[in-house]
């Protein structure tokens, strides 16, 4: 024998050795599906022997539902000589079916056409996939009927996954939510901030981050979501996404709003009635005092000749307090209802009830020298408010007075027009020589709990109620120096009301 046939020979025999100890069975059979050889590997996963099987048809070990379809993928490769790639199931020794995938393609050898295959047992991995399609489905059917949303995204916030809870809040169909960013469907003041939570999660690798977010539906209307989230993994470790769970909270925002309103205007009704009460009993126990003062000084001079006139005045003391006490009364009353009080606007006659306004300090406050003069560019002015009007301006005459230490109480009221902001304005200004208002208190004056510093005089309430008022009307009211920079010659208040057209 040659050397080269020695060679030849020797190197068959290798690869007959290799082939024999190599783990997948490799099989060879002819075009009529009879098997030529067969590797010994063949026993390992069938329970028969190379030796039994050769000269044997492989259709006849072949699950019947797989072998019309087995034979046809046979007979398209030989047709066009591509690879055959079939998973199969076929029958082992015992009469159980196992599962194997097969690749093999068609071969000529020493003038012979045959097929020539590897296949190998993936029965376990195949129960095992089967398992998983069951466990994912029935995962998914819990998913899909879950009261809360679940999404899944990757690391662009891409939808990969959705539940119908999602599509049904947004209106928006899966086809339409997956592949697509979820920054698409929030509200753009939103957006930077849902990033940051993400990112942060991602960045520091926290175990899950929490967000509240305003989301757009299909028909434009804002929802507001909350939701947990979680990193996603691949097998190998590595970060690809975020999976999480969100819930449409937009009633319950709406009703926690309601009341965290409702419980903050009972707290500032309850804080406002306190307050009353304890102007209400320190102006009443000031009117009190005074009353009783002089009611007792009265009774000493009347047991004395020659003290009419003082009487007189005490008798005056009284008249007024009496009224102060009458007026305070009827503020604490105003005021209590006047948040609550919604009266309808309407064309009033403001100087007929300024005029009347100024009749009633005359007539009730003699006791005092007062001059008041009434500036105005018409006789009849009418502004947009009610039958409150004349609250204040009781109030701010009745303050002019009382603030006003001088033996002659001096009060201008000019009335004239103002254009502020396209709008037409009647301008009320209620200039006096009384004690004037410091810088730092012409800001608080009208506000309620300024009013307990107010000592013995005024109203304790009056300014309170002007601003309450002139604000329902839409308008303004301030106070400005009467000589410009020296508070102590006397106060200007101005008033801005609403022209009725």
């Amino acid at each position: 024998m040659s050397k080269f046939k020695n060679d030849l020979k020797e190197t068959e025999m290798k690869y007959f050795n290799l082939i024999n100890r190599i783990l997948d069975v490799i099989i060879e059979f002819d075009l009529d599906l009879n098997i030529i050889y067969i590797n010994p590997q063949v026993y390992d996963i069938s329970g028969y022997s190379s030796e039994e099987l050769i000269g044997l048809s492989i259709q006849d070990f072949i699950h019947p539902k797989d072998l019309s379809r087995t034979k046809e993928a046979i007979k398209k490769a030989i047709k066009s000589g591509n690879t055959i790639y079939e998973e199969l199931r076929i029958r082992h020794k015992e009469g159980q079916y196992i599962t194997i995938s097969v690749k093999g393609r068609l071969l000529e050898y020493k003038n012979e056409v045959k097929i020539v295959a590897v296949f190998r047992d993936i029965t376990e991995e195949t129960e095992t996939q089967q398992k998983l399609k069951k466990s994912d489905k029935r995962y998914r059917e819990i998913i899909e009927n879950i009261e809360d949303g679940y999404f899944e995204v990757d690391l662009n916030g891409n939808y990969t996954y959705v539940n119908n809870y999602i599509c049904k809040y947004l209106g928006i169909s899966k086809e339409e939510l997956i592949g697509n960013s979820y920054a698409s469907y929030l509200d753009k003041d939103t957006i930077a901030e849902v990033f940051e939570i993400f990112n942060n999660v991602y960045r520091n690798d926290l175990p899950k981050g929490t967000f509240e977010s305003q989301v757009i539906r299909n028909d434009g209307k804002k929802r507001i979501f909350e939701g947990t989230f979680y990193l996603k993994y691949d097998l190998s470790g590595r970060k690809v996404g975020f999976y999480g769970f969100t819930r449409d909270i937009t009633e319950k925002k709406g009703a926690e709003e309601k009341l965290r309103q409702s419980e903050e205007k009972y707290r500032e009704a309850y804080n406002r009635a306190e307050l009353y009460k304890d102007l209400f009993y320190h102006d009443i126990n000031n009117i009190l005092s005074n009353i009783k003062l002089s009611i007792d000084l009265s009774e000493i001079y009347l047991n004395e000749p020659g003290r009419e006139s003082e009487i007189k005045n005490l008798y005056e003391i009284i008249k007024k307090q009496f009224i102060r006490g009458t007026k305070l009364v009827a503020n604490v009353h105003k005021l209590s209802h006047l948040d609550n009080l919604e009266k309808p606007l309407k064309s009033v006659d403001a100087t007929k009830i300024l005029k009347d306004a100024i009749k009633f300090i005359n007539n009730n406050l003699q006791i005092r020298d007062i001059n008041i003069n009434l500036d105005s560019f018409e006789k009849e002015i009418y502004i947009k408010g009610n039958e409150l009007l004349i609250d204040v301006f009781d109030n701010l005459l009745i303050n002019a007075v009382n603030y006003n230490d001088n033996p002659k109480v001096e009060i201008l009221i000019k009335i004239s027009k103002e254009v502020k902001k396209n709008k037409n304005y009647i301008k009320f200004e209620f200039i006096d020589n009384g004690i004037g208002i410091e810088d730092k208190k012409k800001k608080i004056i009208f506000q309620e709990r300024f009013s307990a510093e107010k000592g013995s005089k005024g109203l304790g309430f009056g300014l309170t109620i002007v601003k309450k008022i002139i604000e329902s009307y839409k308008g303004e009211i301030w106070v400005e120096d009467r000589v410009k920079g020296d508070y102590s010659k006397g106060s200007n208040f101005i008033l801005l009301i609403p022209e009725a057209t």
